[in-house]
């Protein structure tokens, strides 16, 4: 290996999750409605992205097991999601989590590490030449 650093992600704890997460801000339509019923069209970005769903940052009134619609804004691609869990967090945005309802293994156009997967830098992150 070359004397030049290289960013590789390290995990500080065995991931327990069914993909790994990575922060990135995707554009995405989001079709719904809201717990009223009036419909809403949306255009926001992901915070946190998983094979399975992401993380949105939205105002809009929505409840846990609500169907929605997302469109990556990047390829045009339509998938209904299912919201998982609302949060507000201390700077006073609200933060849907949701997850896709049928498989989109590659909605996102990315790879995803597989849970467990053991970091490279705990492999080459010591050697040097």
């Amino acid at each position: 290996m070359s004397g030049k650093n290289v960013a590789i992600p390290s995990y500080r704890r065995g991931e327990k999750r069914r993909s790994s997460r990575v922060t990135l801000a995707v554009p995405i339509r989001i079709d719904g409605e809201t717990v009223s019923g009036e419909k809403f069209i949306l255009s926001t970005t992901t915070t946190v992205l998983s094979q399975f769903g992401c993380l949105i940052n939205m105002e809009e009134e929505v409840m846990v097991d609500q169907t929605i619609v997302l469109m990556n804004e990047h390829t045009r691609q339509s998938a209904q999601a299912r919201i998982v869990s609302t949060r507000r967090h201390r700077n006073g945005h609200k933060y849907v989590s949701v997850e896709f309802i049928s498989p989109c293994e590659n909605f996102w156009r990315l790879t995803f590490v597989k849970p467990g997967a053991k970091s490279l830098k705990k492999i080459y992150g010591s050697q040097s030449t």
